[in-house]
């Protein structure tokens, strides 16, 4: 199975060809949208990163920037700095170009004025605009395929549908050699020893046991029963009850393949399969870490509930160089089924069978890695990115 994608100097291709402007910290954001303004086409990639984080925020928001620019999606980079902040510009920079791409790095301090950076910036980004606009599609191996997984808006009725068809196309992607990042450590914390049976080998068992328990005891660090907290009012008026419930449900969207491995935030897998990364359940935090992991795509499958209905969701939280294909099995959102990409609601209606639907859904997943625009990509709405942090600021 293949797809049409852009061939990158090393690494798997690109389902897009972005060219990007990315900040180093949040100071730097309006400096990165003035650049990507001018220039049509061009991304900023704004987030909240500051210069009040410690230690490993640092370090973690240094490897998901890197990560974001080092993304099979795009195509050039342009970063722009002030000049002062304590992850530079330049560091970023330097080790994205190991990738091969074209790098500019801009700063205010070097420049010499605002104006001076945005002039320059946006010469660098018509010029590797011109390159991107020549680059075709070719035929790649699906392979080359890193998809990204997320629920929401957790159900009863995720387990019937939703998540079936997306656990479908998971084990057919592995299966012929790709790699697939499901994340949201809380949600499989009830269900570990499920999910560990599934471990490739016993390091990677005591590896996944490891992380949830480090993610449970961080929670109780701040007073916290998780098991008592969850799930959320949102969850228990569509039917869930328990955090097990959830966690079970949850897991169904993995499929069945080995779990292949654990890995930290915005950690790329080292090898094909199916992977944990640790995070958070927050949508734009997630989806940063899996972005910057290389997924090229993501699939969001929503079981219902009221935020369900707003026309962007995730896009307040969606990362502007992966494209999220949404998926929901609830008859009660066919109002809204202009604003998802598949509905696999006829699983429940009982029109089609699972591997019918899951078979369509990577028919979706292939034709937008091959260039189809998914519903999301049509949605102006956009917020400033959550940078994952666990520590304090000063």
């Amino acid at each position: 199975m293949e797809f049409l994608g852009y061939t990158r100097p090393s690494g798997p291709a690109g389902i897009r060809n972005y060219v990007v402007v990315i900040p180093p910290v949040r100071c730097s954001n309006e400096l990165a949208w003035t650049i990507a303004e001018g220039v049509n086409g061009v991304v900023p990639i704004l987030h909240n990163h500051s210069c009040a984080r410690l230690g490993p925020d640092n370090t973690r928001a240094k490897k998901t920037l890197v990560g974001l620019g080092r993304n099979p999606n795009v195509a050039g980079i342009i970063m722009a700095g002030i000049g002062c902040e304590n992850i530079t510009a330049e560091e970023i920079g330097e080790a994205i170009a190991e990738t091969g791409k074209p790098v500019e790095v801009v700063t205010i301090d070097k420049e010499g004025s605002f104006q001076k950076a945005v002039d320059k910036g946006q010469a660098a980004a018509r010029s590797m605009m011109a390159h991107a606009c020549r680059m075709a599609r070719e035929p790649h191996p699906i392979s080359e395929l890193t998809i990204g997984v997320k629920c929401g808006g957790s159900a009863t009725i995720s387990s019937l549908a939703g998540h079936p068809a997306t656990g479908y196309v998971l084990d057919e992607l592995i299966r012929q050699g790709g790699t697939a990042i499901f994340t949201e450590t809380a949600e499989v914390i009830g269900a570990e020893h499920i999910m560990a049976k599934r471990a490739a080998s016993p390091a990677v068992e005591e590896r996944l046991l490891e992380v949830v328990g480090r993610f449970e005891k961080m929670i109780a660090d701040y007073g916290v029963d998780i098991r008592g907290a969850q799930p959320s009012p949102g969850n228990i008026k569509s039917g869930l009850s328990t955090l097990e419930e959830k966690s079970l449900g949850a897991m169904y969207k993995t499929g069945t393949s080995p779990l292949n491995g654990v890995l930290e935030y915005a950690e790329h897998p080292s090898t094909p399969g199916l992977y944990l990364m640790d995070s958070t359940a927050w949508t734009s935090q997630l989806m940063l870490g899996m972005a910057a992991a290389g997924a090229q795509v993501f699939i969001f499958s929503v079981g219902g509930g009221l935020p369900a209905m707003s026309r962007s969701q995730p896009g307040a939280g969606r990362v502007p160089i992966v494209p999220v294909v949404k998926v929901t099995g609830d008859p009660g959102l066919k109002s809204e089924l202009e604003y998802f990409d598949l509905y696999a609601g006829t699983i429940i209606e009982g029109t089609e069978e699972k591997d019918e639907v899951g078979e369509k859904l990577m028919t979706e997943i292939r034709e937008v890695a091959a260039g189809k625009l998914t519903k999301q990509e049509y949605s102006r709405y956009r917020e400033v990115l959550d940078m994952y942090a666990t520590g304090p600021s000063v």
